[in-house]
């Protein structure tokens, strides 16, 4: 064979390794743009409305949601694929999905953001104390498989620290006995107070009611009614008490405040005729209050006035 019948086959193999390689780098550079563009679409940002939670009690998140996709997008799913789903760990391990959710649908206007509160306890049960480690995912509408994940955020469900307990039975379901209690709770840099519900026969917990910060110059009191609704009293500000009622079912009856009467002396839950109400103390209304400054004029707007000499 003649030697110089091999270069121009050299050079055809050059030129198809060029024509290869300039191929994989278009190639590749289509699909860094196509990526691109997908992870513009839409921004998702996830973030724990507390750091520290009670045990039982119920633990929310904010989800955030840009739309970047230049159109109007309408998120809504299934069981099988819902468009919004959630990823917990505890201790290194993933956290067993309890129940599937199908959120509600949501319409996103192109280039606007829209947040969403959702309790995480509908998805899992959080009925163990430690910490977690959370993440959100979005799925886009349509027939694409394309899912963006949010940044992480932690929270930690531990106990608090009981201050009052009670046991009673339901007048209308014989044998069954309700335990109620009153707990505080530090974990978030305030003494935070909540009321607790559960079925003392099969320990099954009913509700936990956060009751708002409290203050720790006074303990926190609770009784129960001839119908055996709870009633707690706690003080919020130094010269103001709220009167809660919550029934066996672990709903929020009524929610009152009141100040010191004229002893000055702290108020306190007194038994009436099958009832309870606070003695010691003045029925406070925070919006008549409120309605009251309105009508106190400022020294501005005093008139003026006319000096004669």
């Amino acid at each position: 064979m003649n030697p110089n019948t091999s270069i121009p086959i050299k050079l055809s193999v050059l030129r198809m390794r060029g024509l290869l390689g300039s191929a994989i780098i278009v190639a590749t550079a289509i699909l860094i743009c196509a990526g691109s563009h997908v992870h513009a679409q839409i921004a998702v940002s996830l973030e724990m409305n507390k750091q520290s939670y009670i045990l039982n009690e119920p633990v929310s998140a904010t989800i955030q949601i840009t739309n970047h996709a230049g159109r109007q997008l309408v998120f809504r799913g299934n069981s099988a694929r819902p468009w919004l789903s959630f990823h917990l760990v505890s201790n290194g391990k993933a956290v067993p999905i309890a129940r599937r959710m199908n959120y509600n649908a949501l319409v996103i206007p192109a280039g606007q953001t829209v947040s969403r509160k959702i309790n995480i306890n509908s998805t899992y049960s959080l009925g163990r104390m430690g910490n977690y480690t959370c993440t959100a995912t979005v799925n886009m509408p349509g027939p694409t498989r394309n899912g963006f994940t949010s940044n992480r955020d932690h929270f930690t469900v531990t106990g608090g620290r009981t201050v009052w307990v009670q046991r009673a039975g339901i007048p209308k379901a014989p044998g069954e006995i309700r335990e109620y209690k009153l707990i505080t709770f530090s974990g978030n840099r305030a003494l935070e107070l909540f009321a607790q519900v559960s079925s003392a026969n099969s320990g099954l917990h009913i509700a936990t009611i956060p009751l708002g910060k409290v203050l720790t110059m006074r303990r926190p009191t609770g009784t129960l009614d001839s119908a055996n609704n709870m009633h707690a009293l706690y003080q919020v500000k130094p010269s103001l008490f709220t009167h809660v009622t919550i029934s066996p079912n672990g709903k929020i009856l009524s929610a009152t405040h009141h100040k010191r009467g004229k002893s000055g002396s702290d108020p306190r839950l007194y038994p009436l005729n099958g009832a309870v109400v606070v003695a010691g103390a003045i029925p406070f209304s925070p919006e008549a209050e409120a309605a009251q400054l309105k009508k106190i004029r400022n020294i501005s707007e005093r008139p003026a006035f006319i000096f004669r000499k």
